[in-house]
């Protein structure tokens, strides 16, 4: 593990370009169907759908790939790769099928990067320094983002687009292409493959420190950093491997993303076609949300240990419950356009917020919930099942808001974590009266 000298302290750095991409695009993705494509918000919903379907059984396949390979920087190399061919194949797409072939590639392709980058981390380097260098690779990843975020808007700025010309638009998707394929070459330099060997099912809450491996909000399943993923086997998907009230838990996360997606595949379109944003002005709303949760992250962990995951999750979804509609509400009182700017800014802070709490409080939950033999395989499940919530979320979310408006939407956002909200007070988060043992471990 200590042979590479310099590379095996740089090169989780080569994620950085990446992360710049994904974030100066992130609200991107989704305005140009509408904005570029003339596309509809049930559009929106489809293609969110469609990266969704492709990203989640992805996520599952290149890390249970990789695990049985042993093989780690092939899966990073084509994930970056996978990445730019997608942005790029967005930034020449004339029409809504291209444009969805792009996203599902995106999915497909861009989720080889999540299961393995975090293991990649792990096995660099020695088990005392695991909480310190997934911290790093954490932090690195949310500055990316909120730094492409930046970029975007800048970009936008300076190069606007009008209704019949995009071409600053596309441009921004050839700049994020590039980032990624920059990153690709960095990997190719730095990284190494692991001299050790890591099972993740091994890994607990106590080696890493209870690190947060990925904060950072986003409008659709493609996580950028996880390290448990889901073995899908006849065996494993048996119901007794689950608690009951850990299968409840799952059914709960399940309706709050669908509610969340649902909300978000709306929200860039109600924003620019509803509110007359323009795209800088979007993308300076989402940064407020990525800064928020990205600055508030530590807080939340303090204040989960203090006060436990359910109660900090419980306010988060009652303040999202409320948040989500208040975008439509506000209109209906016909502020200024500064004013509803401001306003907006500051329940998209608010929403970020409240994901820094529901993320750290997630996976603490989950592994205190879980049997400690299947611990890691439950909270691959976990993930999984936030992404078919995306799934469902980003369909209801276009049929509702093409068929109803944006109002019905966001009411609808809420009626989903309404109802997460009541199953979660009324549910027991203790852990299983009977456990096994720990996993086997030993190599």
């Amino acid at each position: 593990m200590g042979k590479h000298g310099d590379a095996k302290e740089k090169w989780y750095y080569s994620f950085f370009p990446y992360n710049i991409s994904g974030g100066s695009t992130s609200p991107l993705i989704p305005l140009f169907i509408t904005n570029g494509l003339r596309g509809t918000v049930a559009d929106v919903g489809l293609i969110t759908a469609v990266t969704s379907m492709a990203a989640v059984p992805a996520n599952i396949i290149w890390g249970n790939l990789s695990d049985t390979l042993h093989r780690r920087k092939p899966f990073v190399l084509m994930g970056f790769v996978g990445m730019a061919l997608a942005l790029f194949m967005m930034g020449i797409s004339t029409n809504v099928p291209s444009y969805l072939i792009a996203n599902f590639l995106f999915g497909l392709l861009g989720a080889a990067i999540a299961p393995v980058g975090t293991v990649l981390v792990l096995e660099s380097f020695d088990k005392k320094e695991w909480p310190r260098r997934l911290g790093d690779f954490s932090k690195i990843g949310g500055i990316g983002w909120v730094l492409g975020l930046a970029i975007g808007t800048l970009w936008l700025l300076l190069l606007p687009s009008t209704n019949n010309d995009v071409t600053s638009t596309r441009a921004l998707f050839m700049l994020a292409a590039g980032l990624s394929l920059v990153s690709m070459l960095l990997a190719m330099w730095w990284i190494k493959e692991p001299d050790a060997q890591v099972k993740r099912e091994c890994v607990t809450a106590e080696d890493i420190g209870n690190v947060q491996v990925s904060f950072i909000e986003r409008a659709r399943y493609m996580p950028q950093r996880v390290l448990y993923i889901a073995h899908v086997s006849a065996k494993n998907m048996q119901a007794h491997n689950f608690p009951s009230n850990l299968r409840r838990y799952y059914l709960m996360i399940f309706l709050a993303f669908s509610g969340f997606l649902s909300f978000y595949v709306a929200l860039p379109v109600f924003l620019s076609k509803q509110e007359g944003f323009s795209n800088p002005e979007v993308f300076i709303v989402y940064l407020a949300s990525s800064i928020a949760s990205a600055l508030t992250y530590s807080l939340m962990g303090r204040i989960i240990a203090a006060k436990g995951g359910k109660r900090v999750q419980m306010a988060a979804f009652a303040a999202r419950i409320f948040i989500f509609p208040a975008f439509f509400l506000v209109t209906l009182l016909h502020p200024s356009f500064i004013l509803l700017f401001v306003i907006f800014l500051g329940l998209h802070a608010l929403a970020g917020i409240c994901w820094a709490g529901l993320s750290v409080a997630g996976s603490a939950l989950v592994s205190q919930m879980a049997f400690k033999s299947f611990r890691s395989q439950s909270l691959g499940m976990y993930h999984s099942v936030q992404g078919v919530g995306t799934i469902v979320g980003s369909i209801i979310g276009g049929i509702v808001g093409a068929a109803f408006g944006y109002w019905a939407v966001f009411m609808c956002a809420s009626v989903f974590i309404a109802v997460a909200l009541i199953l979660l007070i009324t549910m027991s988060v203790e852990a299983p009266v009977e456990d096994g043992p720990e996993p086997v471990c030993s190599s």
